[in-house]
């Protein structure tokens, strides 16, 4: 046990920080986060909604409003994060979603900022060292949101839009903070809360930080105040039971074949770009080895502490996660079965964010050391560290195209697979006149219908259950849905490619009353029902109507 007047809120002597008692500490501490802020959201910063947050929030609203979209099958799936729709429903239901998505970004941006400078505190301790402290954690910030875009092998991703990981993210990052100044108790208590807010980002943070506290050497320091230590480590792990008890539970009334066929589908067919190493993207596993011998590399060089030291066992237990992922799916040859439901826990989750952290404190670590930087390179430290600003300073502003500024008329990238004008136009049409009842039959490329309307859908890609019956039913709906001859590669974009009777049978399956088709379709004229309203791409057709709510 770690000595609990440290876990009370004492930085170690090798952590200094600026008085926390001078307002002008304080107010600098303040303008370095909202700084911090600034770097994080120009990466982020994508119109709305962005991927994952018609996910989210449209969950978020109807577990604070079931009335809402009241017949969604995705939304009336059981839930996965009950803790985040239960802080953000109340917003997602008071404000247009648009402005709840906001709202929830800024939070989420300033909570990872927070985070992410008390991690890098310690191991960038700033002017009572001697150095210019401030400048390195900008741009370790900066680092970090570049290499979170460019060294990920999973495409995990940090900053982003309003989700439950966000947080659960911010969370982990002020855990590490607590472990790099020893403070274990601490550590425990935010990353069981992180766990709480996802229980995969926080359970694979606990379980590096478990290892790295193994493999780190012990420091015998006095024993006082046990009781503070122990009472933290008891609310880390219940906060962690809150979020991994509810994720426990969503299969628990499945049988073993459901759950089974839950897994494969989960990741080989959903996710296996995050999932399944085979099927990662070409050329992110090799630029992910090349970025962890990069950091390796620069580690050698740079100056040595007890925090870099947990850092760095740190890591490598997360990567240590992500080697036994690689292993486990080596056996998918041979027990498909067993690889899949040990595959479905983001293996490599941790790794992706612990290498773009390592390597960013190592790089603004190496650029505050003149030692540092003539062991590498054959130049003026001032030359080295003008070039490294103007290149963050560079890709701050190639940032800067996709914000979504007043002027600009910009695609949100959950719009990616539709034309976006015309799929906003035509969802604004059927929100305004679609009778009470109606469920809506979308093409395969649209991801924000019910963000858009308000109204339930037949079935959804991005919107896939969480627990093992529904998944397999989700897939089932996109069988029935898209598919020519029940094979799942062997899909169309509309239903209305395969066919009136297709339509007939969605419609009286699942309850369908209205189908958004394209107007590119073949034989879409020939169809035998009610064209209701188009526009220069989507067409609305009347399949059946709805039943009384009553």
């Amino acid at each position: 046990m770690t000595d609990p007047s440290t876990e009370s809120g004492r930085l170690q002597s090798d952590t200094p920080r600026p008085d926390q008692g001078s307002w002008l500490a304080t107010l600098g501490s303040l303008a370095e986060i909202l700084a911090i802020t600034v770097v994080f959201a120009a990466a982020a910063a994508w119109p709305v909604p962005d991927s994952n947050e018609p996910v989210y929030l449209t969950k978020a609203r109807h577990a604070a409003d079931p009335a809402w979209a009241e017949g969604d099958f995705f939304l009336e799936s059981p839930d996965a994060h009950g803790v985040f729709y239960l802080l953000m429903g109340p917003l997602a239901a008071a404000l247009p979603l648009d402005q709840a998505a906001w709202v929830g970004r800024v939070l989420g941006w300033l909570a990872v900022a927070i985070g992410f400078r008390h991690a890098v505190l310690p191991l960038l301790p700033g002017e009572s060292a001697g150095r210019g402290g401030t400048w390195q954690r900008l741009v370790a910030a900066a680092v970090f949101s570049l290499a979170l875009r460019h060294t990920t092998a999973a495409g995990e991703w940090v900053l982003g839009g309003c989700e439950a990981k966000v947080f659960a993210w911010a969370l982990m990052l002020g855990g590490l903070g607590e472990w790099l100044r020893d403070r274990f108790a601490w550590a425990w208590c935010l990353l069981g809360a992180a766990t709480a807010f996802h229980p995969l980002v926080g359970g694979w943070a606990l379980v590096a930080t478990s290892l790295a506290r193994l493999f780190t050497p012990p420091v015998l320091k006095p024993v006082s105040n046990l009781g503070l230590a122990a009472a933290l480590v008891l609310t880390g792990c219940l906060l962690a039971a809150a979020g991994v008890w509810p994720a426990l539970a969503l299969n628990a009334g499945a049988d073993a074949v459901t759950k089974s066929e839950a897994a494969r589908i989960y990741v080989a067919e959903r996710l296996p770009h995050h999932l399944l190493p085979r099927l990662f993207g070409p050329g992110l596993i090799a630029r992910h080895v090349l970025a962890i011998i990069a950091w390796w590399l620069l580690s050698r060089a740079e100056p040595t502490s007890p925090a870099r030291g947990r850092l760095i066992t740190f890591t490598l237990a997360a990567l240590g996660i992500s080697l036994a992922g690689v292993v486990i799916s080596l056996i998918e040859p041979w027990a498909p079965t067993v690889a899949y439901q040990v595959l479905r826990y983001y293996w490599f989750r941790l790794g992706d964010v612990a290498v773009p952290l390592a390597h960013a404190a190592t790089v603004a670590a190496v650029l505050g050391s003149d030692a540092a930087i003539r062991r590498i390179l054959p130049l003026s430290p001032q030359v080295v560290r003008g070039i490294v600003a103007v290149l963050l300073v560079a890709d701050f502003a190639a940032q800067s195209t996709h914000w979504p500024l007043p002027t600009r008329s910009l695609p949100a990238r959950s719009d990616q697979r539709v034309i976006a004008p015309a799929w906003a136009d035509i969802c604004d049409w059927v929100k305004n006149h679609a009778e009470p009842g109606d469920c809506v039959l979308t093409p395969q490329g649209a991801g924000n219908f019910t963000w858009r309307t308000g109204l339930p859908e037949v079935v959804c890609w991005k919107n896939s259950p969480q627990d093992a019956a529904s998944l397999v039913a989700w897939r089932q709906r996109f069988i029935d849905c898209y598919s020519r001859d029940g094979s799942w590669l062997n899909r169309v974009p509309s239903t209305a490619d395969i066919g009136a009777e297709r339509l007939r049978l969605v419609a009286d399956r699942y309850g369908a009353t209205l189908a958004i088709v394209p107007l590119t379709t073949p034989g879409l004229d020939e169809l035998p029902f009610e064209r209701l309203h188009a526009n220069g791409h989507y067409a609305v057709l009347r399949l059946e109507h709805p039943p009384s709510r009553q």
